[in-house]
């Protein structure tokens, strides 16, 4: 909704919220998408949130239930009663409706699953049961499949029959008396097909597929390779349980971009703009302190060569130059290097090769960019001997840069840990020290064969 319409929608329901009147509020509230009804949500109070909620039809509730933030889900939360709940995550997918209800304390989480239908229960159960970043956490129940004896034209009346059940239908996934996958038939080849042919003739047998327990980084990078609208879940005996639809898939890339910005911000993923300033503090604060440690360490080397600073006081002045660009030079390099393991261009066998390729950069930018600041430093009034130290230091700290950029995140990935943590507190601790200790400590040897 454009910014000026979403203004003149929010204006009528602040004027009809302020006159209490609810068929007002219910004729804006019905020429709004849901998603436009959750962006309007984060403007108003909680008693306007509590007034607007409870005005909206269960299946646009439960929509917007989704689309809104873990901060604005609590307030939702905190004032509808548990049959309220139950009728809004009814009106839910599977997938959606069990990961909502593995959010909810466990009280309210037996409740609602003792208030919904038996079998929609059971399937939420069975999803609960997978890791939330596997393709089994990620699956939903609602889905068409025929016996692989099947016709189109009775493939064609199961879709009708299921048609307000399963939403986005793109394809009929075939499997045989086992209840085993044997094929996938898109929706466009059977609308073409012969109404008497079989099922199995027009379906294609060797579908691209997801085991329960793949990780559901790994299903993004499926859908992409293979420009899939939906895919299919088997279990261990390749019996089918679920399917995974594109937009789950486009949920799971998104919360993967903005996990690795936050981590590489050193940031918690759960953190929001609109949080209180408390919840931002408690999340901020930890990984600050660990960085005050590694700062600590920094200074740690700057202490060690004290003496020499106090020979020539600007090497004050330009350490933190040489630092300061080696951290920089060590960002470039783990943004590459991160963006190279999510889309799967880094394997094991080209790792090494990568690094050097990283050092290989760090060098020749650190002779270019050395040189420059050598120079720089002559140019202000130095001695010419201390541009040679700065351009050492630089060449150094900038191949150290690329070495640590590349393997820190390398490193972490082999350890099952998230690579984009290394980024602001390991690497730069990495940089900082290895620009103190190289451009010092070359500075000292040069004090102490008289160059300096």
């Amino acid at each position: 909704m454009p910014e000026t319409l979403e203004k003149d929608f929010l204006d009528l329901l602040e004027g009809s919220i302020s006159t209490g009147d609810e068929v007002a509020i219910r004729e804006v509230l019905s020429e709004m998408h849901a998603s436009d009804i959750a962006r309007a949500f984060e403007s108003c109070s909680e008693e306007a949130i509590a007034t607007l909620f409870r005005l909206l039809t269960p299946d646009i509730a439960s929509e917007v239930f989704l689309e809104v933030d873990e901060r604005l889900r609590d307030v939702i939360l905190s004032f509808i009663s548990s049959t309220e709940l139950v009728e809004v995550v009814d009106e839910m997918e599977s997938d959606d409706a069990a990961d909502v209800i593995a959010d909810l304390p466990t009280r309210h989480a037996a409740t609602v699953l003792d208030g919904l239908d038996e079998d929609e229960s059971n399937e939420v159960r069975r999803l609960m049961s997978y890791p939330e970043d596997t393709a089994g956490g990620k699956m939903q129940a609602e889905l068409i499949k025929v016996h692989e004896n099947a016709t189109v034209r009775e493939t064609i009346d199961e879709v009708r029959r299921n048609r307000e059940e399963v939403e986005k239908i793109s394809n009929v996934f075939v499997v045989n008396t086992a209840g085993q996958l044997v094929g996938v038939a898109a929706l466009d080849r059977l609308l073409l097909a012969n109404w008497s042919d079989p099922i199995s003739t027009i379906a294609d047998i060797d579908p691209v597929k997801a085991d329960t327990e793949l990780d559901k980084e790994e299903v993004a990078k499926i859908f992409q390779r293979h420009d899939l609208i939906t895919m299919p879940v088997v279990d261990s005996s390749n019996r089918l349980v679920g399917r995974i639809t594109i937009d789950d898939v486009v949920d799971v890339i998104e919360e993967e971009i903005f996990e690795d910005f936050y981590r590489m911000a050193s940031l918690n993923v759960g953190e929001r703009v609109l949080d209180a300033p408390m919840r931002s503090f408690r999340m901020r604060v930890p990984w600050l302190l660990v960085n005050l440690g590694t700062a600590f360490c920094a200074s740690s080397v700057v202490k060690i060569f004290e003496g020499t600073i106090e020979t020539l006081v600007v090497l004050a002045v330009l350490m933190p130059i040489v630092a300061g660009l080696g951290g920089n030079a060590a960002t470039q390099t783990i943004t590459v290097v991160i963006r190279g393991l999510a889309l799967g261009d880094i394997k094991q066998r080209n790792a090494r090769r990568i690094i050097a390729k990283e050092a290989t950069v760090g060098f020749f930018n650190g002779l270019l960019i050395g040189a420059v600041a050598g120079l720089a430093a002559f140019i202000l009034g130095s001695n010419p001997m201390l541009g040679l130290v700065v351009f050492l230091a630089m060449t150094a700290n900038l191949f150290i840069a690329g070495i640590g950029g590349a393997t820190v995140p390398l490193i972490l990935k082999r350890l099952k840990l998230d690579p984009a943590l290394s980024s602001s507190i390991f690497v730069t601790a990495f940089t900082d020290v290895g620009g103190f200790f190289s451009f010092l400590g070359l500075a000292a040897l040069f004090i102490k064969a008289g160059l300096l």
